[in-house]
């Protein structure tokens, strides 16, 4: 067990290893390797969002299918948050009726060796990708609003006539936002995710199987199927959204690096859900206020704010 309080010295000296990794990569001359960056940047622009979720059927005895599907409409901006080559970050800014929301992120990294991989529980472990699966592939990380980690997956762009395409490996995740507050009868997703970028906008398909995992007990509850689209507009006003992400982008830098520095410190972490009676989401909102309201917050303040809701191990557990 890495004790907390170790933590801000440990994830300063792997920072330092990562920036320099980073800065030592050489260039990329791959045409398909282009292409593939090409797709991902055009997942970027204002978008109408439809959000549709259904279960197809029940893989237990003592479940029943919920017939009724979810349904969601709104506006996102989804902005380039970071494009360093082999390494492209898009942030989703939600905004329904003039209320912002900062959403989820996505991470795409080239080649990469590293997989987050979710455990369970709150609990996320890293997983090794051997060098011919990751050659020509990128991996996918999915990040919560609060930027700690959700999900991650790998797979390769194909590039058709009009269209791009990427499919991810089959990937473990939390449920979801839309039922993490009024389920409490299963306890993951097992997912493969499928990103289509056409003219118009892009497609997040989504097959999903609802798994029971807790006291020795393993078996999948149901399926699911997500169809998300993202199509372009031009006539929407996002200066809301605009604004906010222009007060609060060198805050959401900061964390994000801190977080990713944190995950590749020790091959596990598990975040514990409160600390004194509060959320890590409640106390990230308390920081973002801040910085809305023209505050710069250190990286020490943000370290020593994650650092109670960490818990480390040495040896990463197994899914």
């Amino acid at each position: 067990m890495v004790s907390p309080m170790k933590l801000p010295t440990m994830i300063l000296a792997v920072g330092a290893i990562f920036a320099g990794m980073i800065a030592r990569a050489e260039p990329i001359t791959n045409p398909a390797f282009e292409k593939d960056r090409q797709a991902i940047l055009r997942m970027a622009g204002e978008f109408s969002v439809e959000f549709r979720f259904q279960e197809t059927l029940s893989l237990h005895e003592a479940y029943q299918a919920n017939e009724k599907p979810y349904l969601e409409d709104a506006y996102e901006t989804v902005k380039i948050a970071e494009d360093s080559g082999r390494r492209i970050v898009l942030q989703h800014i939600l905004q329904v009726d003039k209320v912002v929301v900062k959403h989820w992120s996505h991470v795409w990294t080239y080649e990469d060796r590293e997989i987050l991989e979710f455990r369970g529980h709150r609990t996320w472990g890293t997983r090794m990708v051997a060098e011919n699966e990751a050659k020509g592939a990128w991996t996918q990380r999915v990040t919560e609003v609060t930027d700690e980690p959700r999900y991650e997956g790998i797979g390769r762009w194909v590039h058709h006539a009009g269209s791009s395409e990427w499919t991810s490996d089959l990937s473990h995740r939390p449920l979801p936002r839309r039922e993490y507050t009024t389920r409490s009868d299963y306890d993951m997703l097992l997912v493969t995710n499928r990103h289509t970028v056409t003219p118009a906008g892009w497609y997040h398909e989504q097959d999903n199987t609802k798994r029971v995992k807790r006291d020795g007990q393993d078996y999948p509850l149901c399926r699911e199927v997500g169809f998300n689209r993202y199509l372009r507009v031009k006539d929407q006003d996002f200066a809301k959204a605009n604004r906010y992400w222009e007060k609060t982008t060198n805050f959401w830098t900061q964390l994000r690096k801190i977080w990713e520095t944190t995950t590749t410190t020790v091959p596990e972490i598990q975040l514990h859900e409160k600390v004194n009676g509060e959320s890590f989401y409640q106390i990230v909102g308390n920081l973002t206020d801040r910085v809305t309201k023209g505050e710069t917050i250190s990286d020490t303040e943000i370290r020593t704010t994650i650092a109670p809701f960490l818990v480390t191990t040495t040896k990463a557990a197994q899914p």
